[in-house]
């Protein structure tokens, strides 16, 4: 899905704009740097107890429990062990387009470096050309 799909979806979720941001490949489709084909959000834990009576449970790889509803993933957190950051402090610290939280690229840059995966280090490299040089230690 493209920046326009994208942000139709999110608003399709009819979601309390505070309460969550979006992450992952979301971010890299609203800056035009590639698409995405699903959403991860992290909401609050407010609001990630009334998604879970409508929304279906997911156990993430790393045993953490997330939702999914259509092509829409919700988890509490992105942490690993490397590098964390509490969903209050990517909210304050997040880019707001169209009224919407996406977490900022420097941080999603962090977040991809500690996972580590081949799919996080091809995105990092795209950021990293769409960006400058970050200093992320790879």
């Amino acid at each position: 899905m493209d920046k326009k799909e994208l942000v139709a979806a999110l608003r399709n979720l009819n979601l309390p704009l505070d309460q969550f941001i979006v992450v992952g490949g979301g971010v890299l489709t609203v800056h035009g740097i590639r698409e995405t084909e699903d959403i991860d959000i992290v909401v609050t834990p407010d609001l990630f107890t009334i998604l879970r009576q409508s929304w279906t449970l997911k156990t993430r790889p790393n045993g953490k429990p997330g939702l999914h509803k259509g092509c829409v993933e919700a988890y509490l957190d992105v942490n690993c062990e490397t590098f964390e950051k509490t969903t209050e402090w990517l909210l304050f610290h997040s880019d707001i387009v169209e009224g919407i939280h996406f977490i900022d690229l420097k941080t999603l840059a962090g977040f991809k470096a500690g996972y580590g995966r081949e799919k996080d280090i091809s995105d990092l490299k795209l950021i990293v050309q769409y960006i400058g040089n970050l200093n992320i230690g790879f």
